[in-house]
């Protein structure tokens, strides 16, 4: 990745996923860089050296000498391409990545570190994008605390008060109060995220302590919750299959239902035979499809399907 010595990578993301691909990274002396030439154009993986195709600090206030910090945190919105760019900063910077300008800024208004991000806009093959709208930002802090951000804004991070709910049965666009700050979590965020189930729009975040909380923003509280019931060191909730998967310092994975019915726990590599999986680092689904995607602290990395899949 190119990172000067003493920094690390914070952060990684796939952009343009449905055209050239490209990895974004985030390093945690707040520089982005975004490189091209992963694959060739038959989908395979390339066996060449990615090229560096941009390179820009997205947050220069950012502060490096933290016990615990985050680092550089981002989230891309594909729709508009913009990238949102917080961590141990001040400031969330909303950038075009096309021109590398920064759109907005938004005071963090928190003396904790920025640790997750999500925007409420999701894209389905079937039914395109949806969702509260691709400028409603979702930020979570290393206090616990949840705040909303509307990238459209020129007030530097005020409430944001009102978000379009689309066409009513009159053919008027419905408007209705949704709340900016949320301090139900005790702990540090391990990730937010949208998702779009069931028409539902809800946004689903973890902290360390074990608490999974779904919010629906018209509200002041949280409209379900589940108990983890161990430490919790990721998180991640499918955007449109009624899932989410949790991962635990304790070296297992926990693949549970909207519900909070538990599916399946892993424990063990499948292809290294007994073999027990490292403490989890990060988990991600993907997009479209119900496969995971976990890495451990032991630099191994694994990829989950259902059994009748074919990756």
């Amino acid at each position: 990745n190119g990172n000067p010595k003493n920094t690390r990578m914070t952060s990684a993301l796939w952009i343009n996923e449905a055209s050239t691909s490209l990895l974004l990274t985030g390093s945690s002396d707040g520089t982005v860089r975004i490189f091209d030439g992963l694959f060739e154009p038959n989908d395979e993986i390339s066996r060449e050296k990615p090229s560096l195709i941009s390179s820009f600090v997205a947050a220069p206030d950012i502060v490096t000498d933290k016990r615990y910090s985050s680092g550089l945190v981002l989230e891309f919105q594909q729709c508009g391409g913009q990238l949102i760019a917080g961590g141990n900063a001040k400031v969330i910077r909303c950038w075009d990545v096309a021109t590398e300008k920064c759109r907005n800024t938004f005071e963090s208004k928190s003396d904790a570190s920025l640790t997750a991000l999500t925007t409420a806009w999701d894209y389905d093959h079937n039914d395109g994008y949806s969702g509260l709208g691709p400028d409603i930002i979702v930020a979570g802090y290393g206090n616990g605390s949840l705040r909303i951000f509307d990238s459209r804004s020129s007030n530097k991070g005020n409430p944001v008060l009102y978000i379009n709910e689309g066409i009513g049965r009159h053919g008027l666009s419905s408007r209705r109060r949704k709340y900016s700050e949320f301090d139900e979590h005790t702990s540090w965020i391990v990730d937010v995220s949208f998702t779009t189930y069931g028409g539902r729009h809800e946004i689903v975040s973890g902290c360390v302590s074990g608490s999974i909380k779904f919010w629906d923003l018209r509200y002041s509280s949280s409209v379900r919750t589940i108990d983890h019931k161990m430490q919790m060191t990721a998180l991640a909730a499918h955007s449109n299959v009624p899932m989410f998967a949790t991962g635990s310092p304790a070296q297992f994975i926990k693949i549970m239902s909207h519900d909070g019915m538990t599916q399946q726990v892993i424990r063990y590599h499948e292809k290294i035979s007994g073999q027990r999986i490292g403490p989890v680092s990060c988990l991600c689904f993907h997009s479209h499809m119900p496969f995971l995607a976990a890495g451990f602290a032991d630099d191994i990395v694994s990829l989950y399907a259902p059994r009748e899949a074919v990756i």
